[in-house]
Order: structure tokens, then C-alpha cells, then sequence
């Protein structure tokens, strides 16, 4: 059998090379987001900052320690701020804190006024980034660095109004974005290296337990079953193994059947070929042994080749699904009857005693005649085979609740409790001493066993070593009209 080229790459580098493609993705993602964001998130947080900071002060705005109470709101906040006292169209400072490079001593009433009307438009907090304001030459005397000016509006319930306003330092967003970026490709660095060796020891401790397997399933289809593949690892890999380590168990089974059943059939076919070629030579070559006795031979011999081999080609059929079901209604106490009666007459002179029992006359079954025929031969044989010295044989047809059930009891040598699970099994036979007296092919409970599925029947059996077995299976009820046979 010729192989596939393997062109798959292994699990281990396919696990390896996925883990790291998802951190090399997810390092793109980081590095798009803080590019493009950062502004965006920089700029929201201190504008954040500076209203909650505007609001503060405003609501100490009516307290009678207003001044000293925003001033130190401000200088904990490290911005530079102004509060005015407006009174018509004069602005009076009431509290006011520094801050290196702050703007706000450059303003002067113009640029005062021209805030204050600016925070009354918006009817809220008015911002302005400094590089803003200079394109808009709203002030020219302002220096060229990055600062954000707040302003607000806020009247007590006394009616006097106050103007704040807040100058704050924002760092250059060049800067910003050149350090992020530095930080950023270390990190980035740092994380691709670690997750590259969490991916390198997560694909191998992932796919050494697949490994290992597979090099066992590799001598396993070489012919070694005596193999164990077990393996400690994540649950679908431990149901694989266990299912890996049933089907060697199924393997060594069948292996083990079928040698006995290449000794048993090579047993059957060449005793009875040594008896046939030996006898004929001896009436070929030996005058007056061309008896009837002598032919009697050969043919009970010829007999007992083709009975073998029509077991093998019955039981190759049914496995096969060539044979199908004729179904018919009969009845099966009626169907038994007469078996039982041709055996009573064909084992008259061998010392057999048939007896016959049933209280299911009137119940019909709905089956196919022949192989259930089949069925009940291949149990009445197999109570003739083992009988032993006792050779009283007892069959039942007896009523169950929606059933019919048929039971063959011999009172010969019986079957060890160890091995009665084993008696239906393809290949196998309990008699291993392969004495001549029994004639069986060893695969008639195999057929049995394969009708009785076809036909979802119950069947068993249970057996004491040394005193007999009762074999039996049931069939459910078709009606429980009395049928009349016509014999």
C-alpha cells in the first residue's frame, strides 16, 4: 500500500506558529490603538481633569472661605488659576495661584473679557488648547507653549457671579507619542519573546501526548497489540487513548479467535480428508474392503466437510448483510413440534430421549421461518453434541408477557461460569481438548447469535459445569390467534 506524502506540517509548530501570529496580532492592534487614540484619550483625560477641578471651586463659590478654598483646590491640582469677581464690566481677582510657564499673568482685560464671553456662549466650561487660541490669534502675547485654558461662569444664590479661570500644562503630543513609542516597542519585545516560549511549551505539551500516540498507533498497525496507550494529559487526548486502548483489546481478541479458529477448522477439514483419502485407498487398494461400511465412512465424513463449510457461508452471509429477513407469521410452538418429533425419529437408535413441553399454541410470531428453523436446529445440535452420557434432552416453548420463549435443555457437561459470556463470540469454542465426539464446526451459537440480532430478538443462557444448559431466546408476539397447521 503506497503512502501519502506528508506535507502537513506538524501540530507542534502549527500550535507554535498560531500562538505567535496571535500575539504578533494582538501587538499590531496595541500599537494601531495607542497611535491613533492616544491623542484622542490624552486630550479627553486632562480636559476631565480641568472640569471636575472647575466644578470644585465653583461649589465653594458661596462659602465664606472661597479664596483660600480655591486656592488650595488648585495648588493640589498643580494648575495655574485666576478667580474674578465680576461687577459690571469689571473683573476684580479674588483668588488666583502661579504655575511655571502658566499664561494666565499675560491676559490682560481684553483677553479677560474675550474669555468671559466666550464661557457665557457655551453657557457651560469653555477650553481651548493654546495652539488654538494662537491660530486664532485670539492671544498674541501668549508664549508657544502647550497649555489648556479653562473658563467658567458660576453665580451664587446671592446673585454675585464669578469668573474662573484654570491654565494647565499639557505635555506635546510629539513627545508623548515619541516615549509611548519607545515604551511600546520594548514591550512589545519583551511580550513576543515571552509569548513565543509560552507558545513553544504549550504546542509541546500539547502535542507530545499526540505524538507519543501516534508512534504507538504506528507499531500497532505493524502488528504489535501489546501496546498501552495511555496518557496523562487533556481529556479528549485521554478518550482517545482509552478508545485506542479498547480497540487493542478488540484486536488481541480477534487475533486470539481466529487462530483458534485457524486450529479448529484445520482440525475439522483434515481429519475427515485423512479419513476419506485413507479409506478410499484402502478399498481402492485392498480387495474385499469396498464395503458398504467403508463407503458409510467416507460419506459421513463428506458429510461433516460440508456441514463446515455451509457454516462458514451462512455465518459470511448474515456478517456481510447479503442475507435478509422473509418474514411470515407461524407458530413457533407448532414450528418446534416438529422439529423436535424429526429428531426424536433421527436419533432414535442413538439413545437420545426428546421431550417437548409448551403452553403457546395459540400465540403467532412474526420472523423469518427458515432462519428460525435454522435457530432451533443449531440449539437442538448443540444440546445433541455436549450431552455426554446423559442424553435426556427438554424443549420449551413457554408464554411471557408480549413474548414467545423457546429453551433447549441438555444435562450434559455444561459450561464454566468464566466462559459463558464467550459461547456466542464468532471463532470461539468452548470444547478445547477438540475431542472427535463433538462433530460441531464451532460456529453454530455464532450463527444463532447473528439471526437472533437480525431479528432484535432476547436470548441467554445459563449453564452449570457438569450438569447442563439451558440456551434460549424470545421472539415478541405477532397476535394470539391459534394457528392451524397443516402438516
Amino acid at each position: 500500500m503506497t503512502r501519502r506524502k506528508r506535507n502537513a506540517p506538524k501540530i507542534k509548530w502549527s500550535l507554535f506558529a498560531s500562538f505567535t501570529a496571535v500575539t504578533v496580532v494582538i501587538m499590531i492592534l496595541l500599537w494601531v490603538l495607542q497611535l491613533l487614540l492616544l491623542r484622542v484619550i490624552y486630550d479627553w483625560t486632562t480636559r476631565s481633569r480641568m472640569q471636575t477641578l472647575i466644578y470644585e471651586i465653583a461649589y465653594e463659590a458661596s462659602s465664606d472661605t472661597f479664596s483660600e478654598t480655591a486656592e488650595e483646590l488648585a495648588q493640589n491640582a498643580e494648575t495655574a488659576m485666576t478667580v474674578y469677581r465680576v461687577e459690571g464690566d469689571a473683573f476684580l481677582p479674588v483668588a488666583e495661584t502661579e504655575e511655571r510657564g502658566s499664561i494666565l499673568h499675560l491676559l490682560d482685560s481684553a483677553d479677560v473679557r474675550s474669555l468671559y464671553g466666550q464661557a457665557q456662549e457655551v453657557e457651560g466650561i469653555f477650553q481651548e488648547r493654546l495652539a488654538d487660541a494662537l491660530k486664532n490669534n485670539s492671544f498674541p502675547a501668549a508664549p508657544q507653549n502647550e497649555r489648556l485654558l479653562s473658563a467658567f461662569v458660576t453665580r451664587t444664590p446671592s446673585g454675585e457671579t464669578y469668573f474662573i479661570v484654570l491654565d494647565t500644562a499639557v505635555m506635546p503630543l510629539r513627545s508623548l507619542i515619541y516615549l509611548m513609542q519607545n515604551q511600546l516597542s520594548v514591550v512589545s519585545l519583551i511580550l513576543l519573546v515571552i509569548a513565543a516560549c509560552i507558545a513553544f511549551l504549550l504546542s509541546r505539551h500539547i502535542a507530545s501526548p499526540i505524538e507519543r500516540i501516534s508512534q504507538k498507533a504506528r507499531r500497532m498497525a505493524e502488528g504489535e497489540l501489546a501496546i498501552d496507550f495511555s496518557e496523562r494529559s487533556y481529556r479528549e487526548i485521554e478518550e482517545l487513548s482509552e478508545i485506542l486502548n479498547q480497540t487493542t483489546e478488540e484486536l488481541s481478541k480477534i487475533d486470539r479467535l481466529q487462530k483458534e479458529l485457524i486450529s479448529n477448522i484445520s482440525h475439522d477439514l483434515r481429519t475427515p480428508l485423512t479419513m476419506i483419502v485413507g479409506y478410499a485407498e484402502m478399498m481402492r487398494d485392498v480387495e474385499g474392503e469396498n464395503t458398504p461400511e467403508n463407503v458409510q465412512v467416507i460419506i459421513d465424513e463428506a458429510t461433516r466437510l460440508s456441514v463446515l463449510v455451509n457454516d462458514l457461508l451462512e455465518i459470511s452471509r448474515i456478517q456481510g448483510g447479503v442475507s435478509e429477513r422473509r418474514d411470515e407469521r407461524f407458530s413457533l410452538a407448532g414450528l418446534t413440534g416438529e422439529l423436535v418429533e424429526r429428531y426424536r425419529r433421527l436419533k432414535e437408535n442413538s439413545g437420545f430421549l426428546f421431550a417437548f413441553e409448551t403452553d403457546a399454541e395459540a400465540l403467532s410470531v412474526s420472523a423469518d421461518r427458515q432462519k428460525i428453523t435454522q435457530v432451533i436446529c443449531n440449539l437442538i445440535n448443540n444440546a445433541i453434541n455436549y450431552s455426554e452420557d446423559d442424553r435426556r434432552i427438554l424443549v420449551r416453548v413457554l408464554k411471557e408477557e408480549g413474548w414467545v420463549r423457546l429453551e433447549v435443555v441438555d444435562h450434559g457437561i455444561g459450561i464454566a461460569k468464566e466462559n459463558l459470556e464467550h459461547v456466542w463470540q464468532r471463532y470461539y469454542r468452548g470444547d478445547k481438548n477438540h475431542r472427535r465426539s463433538v462433530a460441531g464446526s464451532g460456529l453454530g451459537l455464532s450463527i444463532v447469535r447473528e439471526i437472533l440480532d437480525l431479528h432484535k430478538a432476547r436470548y441467554g443462557v445459563s449453564s452449570t459445569l457438569g450438569e447442563g444448559s439451558t440456551f434460549w431466546f424470545a421472539l415478541p408476539v405477532e397476535n394470539e390467534t391459534l394457528l392451524i397447521e397443516q402438516v
